[in-house]
């Protein structure tokens, strides 16, 4: 398994018109930073190779029983193989699947106009796909695997998530006179007259 730091230096040169942090969420639920992993589609559970000729003889097995699997970094399925001219092999090294990745999910970006629309075309293929809610993986859909929340948990809300809505570029009024207003009797001594007169 990478180290963060490792993961975070790849990505910035094997993937660089794809933010970082986008990177990371989507190394993290695809393979737990792992460059040998192997996914199973329609299966939860992952193979963990211990090395490279492990992990060429797990998916030797998996094409000789037909199935349908994603390899490395970054989880490439088998079906872009081909169009990206790459072998299973380049794709267990990580700078090679982070590459494939990048022309992938940025055409995902390119096509769904939104950063959850193209989560979900680069999970499935399909821009709706990846917000359906999935039985083996705990009822949970692949965006909410990534972070989104669809639905609200608390009453209350994020008091975090409150003041970056208010302190947003789009709620601030850079027009806006600020105004302050000091109430009289809670100022000790005596007030301007003219500072009482401004502040009404």
């Amino acid at each position: 398994m990478l180290s963060t730091a490792a993961f975070l230096s790849l990505a910035v040169q094997c993937a660089v018109s794809v933010h970082p942090d986008t990177v990371s969420a989507i190394a993290q639920t695809e393979s737990g930073l792992r460059p040998l992993a192997i996914g199973v589609v329609g299966q939860p559970k992952g193979i963990y190779p211990a090395n490279i000729n492990d992990a060429l003889a797990h998916v030797a097995r998996l094409k000789a029983e037909g199935k349908n699997y994603s390899i490395g970094l970054m989880q490439i399925n088998k079906s872009n193989f081909s169009r990206f001219n790459v072998t299973e092999e380049q794709l267990f090294n990580p700078c090679e699947n982070l590459k494939v990745f990048e022309k992938i999910f940025t055409n995902c970006f390119l096509g769904g106009g939104t950063l959850k629309r193209a989560l979900s075309c680069y999970y499935s293929g399909n821009y709706e796909r990846g917000n359906k809610r999935e039985s083996e993986f705990d009822n949970t859909s692949y965006t909410e695997r990534i972070g989104y929340r669809s639905e609200v948990k608390y009453l209350v809300p994020s008091i975090k998530e409150d003041i970056s809505k208010v302190n947003s570029v789009d709620n601030i009024n850079r027009n806006q006179k600020i105004v302050i207003i000091y109430p009289s009797r809670l100022i000790r001594g005596d007030l301007q007259e003219n500072l009482i007169q401004e502040s009404q």
